[in-house]
């Protein structure tokens, strides 16, 4: 048992000492929308509405290959649709923080890379408006504040210095929280989003 625990003091110690820190921040492009089934139990296909969100990124280096990201970021999520001959859309402002872990290679300065990760949002505004007619959704206490799900990335970075490095990633996000509010709803509506990132990182000795 003692050696057991001298081992992984060890590998503690060695990770501790082998891992890179960086620090960075983020842009997004987003294409947000709804994964919706109607009262009837029919999947409808909202549209996709264009949106943006931006953010800070924490990355320890854990291994050569492995790292893990902490994040928090502003995301601006949504959907369109129609009513009769009006235009339905929506507009959901989140505080997201994140963790995930990832694994990438390297070639020469270029580092391509993919993981997964979960995040935790926290709603911050959610408007509808229906032609003319604008509804806050959060006054209404028709929506829930809290949203949960499950984040994919593939990516590539490059390093363009020995303390500075540039990324793109694809995202795909996976809302797993019904969004309505009323227990009773038989209608289902969870958040989609797949987004362009671009980000810096800066390294801390």
């Amino acid at each position: 048992m003692k050696r057991t625990i001298s081992l992984l003091v060890l590998i503690m110690c060695f990770l501790s000492l082998s891992a890179q820190n960086k620090i960075g921040v983020s842009f997004s492009q987003t294409y947000s929308t709804f994964r919706f089934k109607d009262s009837d139990g029919e999947v409808e296909d909202l549209k996709y509405t264009i949106k943006y969100g931006y953010g800070l990124i924490w990355q320890q280096e854990i291994l050569e290959s492995v790292f893990v990201d902490g994040s928090l970021s502003y995301n601006c999520k949504g959907a369109t649709s129609t009513l009769g001959v009006q235009k339905l859309d929506w507009m959901l402002q989140y505080v997201n923080a994140g963790v995930s872990a990832g694994y990438k290679m390297t070639i020469g300065r270029l580092s391509p890379q993919g993981g997964a990760g979960l995040y935790y949002g926290r709603l911050l505004k959610a408007e509808q408006s229906i032609g003319s007619d604008y509804f806050d959704l959060i006054e209404t206490d028709y929506i829930r504040k809290s949203d949960f799900g499950a984040n994919l990335f593939a990516g590539i970075g490059y390093d363009y210095s020995d303390n500075g490095s540039v990324f793109v990633r694809l995202n795909e996000t996976v809302g797993l929280l019904q969004l309505e509010k009323n227990e009773q709803s038989t209608q289902r509506m969870f958040n989609r989003t797949f987004s362009i990132q671009l980000g810096l990182f800066i390294t801390i000795q």
